[in-house]
């Protein structure tokens, strides 16, 4: 069953499947329409996954507070039952985003200026993290881009929001953020010295986008950030490429096609 979150843009993407210019071809058309179905359901079975867990977490607190006669032990568990809630909300609200962001068709392309773009994601950063012992340098070769402002804005928070998680413990974080132009892309590179992953092959590497996927399950963070950067790049007909070494940090190239 698929749950419908906005109807009258899925009613838009329903009827532009029929719109479609004459000099298109059904082998066109097909490969992208599989491609939909197969990310629908890999989204779809990724938060079966998610949230199996959690809600057998509270089927179990459920049960224990029957058994509980003392109030302490049953405030101890109330607690646990909260915490587990609201573990599920943050999934929830960060699959919605996800949605939201794939069922967005009209974006609108304006010029926008990096620099200016970064001074609002830390903004918004700093509302989240403390950014003190934080230094971000930047090589912007490329000031501006042909894009949405919205949908740059969130790609940059998450990549710089992915760093920011993943630091090492009692070491100052340095982030690296350079824009070139590459042929017909324009490359948002974002590199940080974090603890890094170890990647054995690209197989492993694409997995990071897929939603709620840790590659350490003792890892922080929900596992959305990255697939809601794969599906803003997916929309720009880009590349995402990722290399990381562990202690040493990662380097996420996003190329977006200009």
């Amino acid at each position: 069953m698929t749950i419908i979150t906005n109807y009258r843009e899925e009613v838009k993407r329903f009827e532009r499947f029929f719109d479609v210019k004459p000099t298109t071809t059904t082998e066109e058309i097909l490969p992208q329409l599989i491609t939909d179905v197969a990310e629908s359901t890999d989204m779809v079975n990724a938060a079966a996954n998610s949230l199996r867990s959690p809600l057998l977490a509270l089927k179990i607190y459920l049960d224990l507070l029957k058994n509980f006669p003392q109030e302490e032990k049953k405030t101890d568990v109330l607690n646990r039952m909260k915490n587990t809630t609201n573990e599920m909300a943050k999934k929830i609200n960060a699959l919605a985003r996800l949605v939201d962001v794939q069922n967005e068709f009209t974006s609108t392309k304006e010029k926008v200026v990096f620099s200016n773009l970064l001074e609002e994601v830390k903004e918004e950063l700093g509302k989240v993290f403390d950014l003190k012992d934080i230094t971000i340098t930047t090589n912007f070769e490329e000031q501006n881009i042909q894009a949405n402002n919205s949908e740059l804005s969130l790609l940059l928070f998450h990549l710089l929001h992915n760093c920011i998680t993943y630091r090492q413990d009692n070491q100052p974080l340095h982030i690296t953020i350079k824009t070139k132009k590459v042929g017909n892309y324009f490359l948002i590179g974002v590199k940080d010295n974090g603890i890094g992953m170890q990647l054995k092959n690209d197989d492993e590497a694409e997995k990071l986008f897929r939603p709620f996927y840790k590659l350490d399950k003792e890892n922080k963070g929900i596992g959305i950030g990255l697939s809601i950067v794969r599906s803003i790049v997916n929309k720009y007909k880009g590349e995402i490429k990722v290399r990381s070494r562990v202690h040493e940090g990662s380097m996420f190239n996003v190329y977006l096609k200009s």
